[in-house]
Formats: structure tokens, C-alpha cells, sequence
């Protein structure tokens, strides 16, 4: 038992890195609306009229995956303003 940390010999749990460090697998809709520079209310519209990242809805909270957020940003990304973003 000598070779154990003080936190597992009390039962404790280790302590977590600061949140700074660990990387976020998903954005609430704040989160992104800062990302974007967009209200949360437009968020909201365009997930009411199917438009935007897919969501995840957990109860009445909305998260959005990083690597859905990406990959929309991806396909609405155009050389030309006049191109049409959705098909």
C-alpha cells in the first residue's frame, strides 16, 4: 500500500485536469453562437426550419458535436458568393 497515491489509499477520487485542457467533444448552443457570432435565437430558428449542424437533444438541452459543427462548416464553405450554401 506504500506505492499508492494519497488520494486512492483516502478512497478519493484523483483529481481532474483543469477543464482548460481537456478538449470538448461538443458545443452547447451558446458555445457555438460565440463561434459563430450568431444569437441564440437564430440557432434555435435553424434548427426549427431543419437548417444548421445536426444537434444532439438531451432533455431540453441542445449540444452539438465538434466534428458535426466541422463538417457542416466544411460544406457550406464557398469560393464564390454567388454559389448557393443550401441545396
Amino acid at each position: 500500500m506504500q506505492n499508492q497515491a494519497p488520494s486512492v489509499r483516502s478512497g478519493r477520487r484523483p483529481a481532474l485536469p483543469p477543464t482548460s485542457c481537456v478538449p470538448s467533444l461538443a458545443l452547447n448552443e451558446t458555445e457555438l453562437a460565440t463561434r459563430w457570432r450568431l444569437s441564440v435565437k437564430t440557432l434555435r430558428r435553424w434548427r426549427q426550419e431543419h437548417l444548421g449542424p445536426v444537434f444532439c437533444k438531451l432533455g431540453a438541452r441542445v449540444t452539438y458535436l465538434v466534428c458535426d459543427v466541422e463538417a457542416f462548416e466544411r460544406r457550406v464553405s464557398r469560393h464564390s458568393t454567388s454559389t448557393r450554401v443550401y441545396a
